[in-house]
């Protein structure tokens, strides 16, 4: 892909030919939104930053969030001390969440994409166990 970033319907393609479904909308502030699901019980969200307005994007962001279970959160601070990959918190309702972070203002490959894609699959998989959600 060019310099400039990402379209919400190019990474569509991407996870679509990945085998995810994919459910193409906009956030509550007119940004793109692709909602999906790794096939395995976890759904997941991908937002989309920096669009100025625009369809292409300078990064977006993997997300998924579990609800029950009782995580602390200092057993979400030793993740973001022990992994490279995957941001955890608490949301406001004490839900563990993990997010990662992917800029592409200065272009991307597919195969680039699809790695990313793939290390968000390996990072979910390790939170859920992580946190006990197997």
């Amino acid at each position: 892909w060019p310099d400039g970033g990402i379209t919400a319907q190019e990474m569509a393609a991407r996870l679509r030919a990945c085998g995810f479904p994919v459910e193409a909308t906009t956030d509550r502030d007119g940004d793109p939104l692709i909602k999906s699901n790794n096939n395995a019980g976890t759904k997941f969200s991908v937002y989309f930053y920096e669009c100025n307005g625009k369809p292409r994007c300078k990064s977006f962001q993997f997300a998924a969030g579990f609800s029950g279970g009782d995580v602390s959160g200092g057993k979400l601070l030793e993740w973001n001390r022990a992994k490279r990959f995957g941001r955890a918190y608490l949301d406001k309702d004490g839900d563990p969440w993990v997010e990662m972070d992917v800029d592409v203002e200065h272009g991307a490959t597919v195969e680039a994409i699809a790695n990313d894609i793939e290390r968000w699959l390996l990072v979910v998989k390790e939170f859920r166990k992580w946190i006990g959600h197997q």
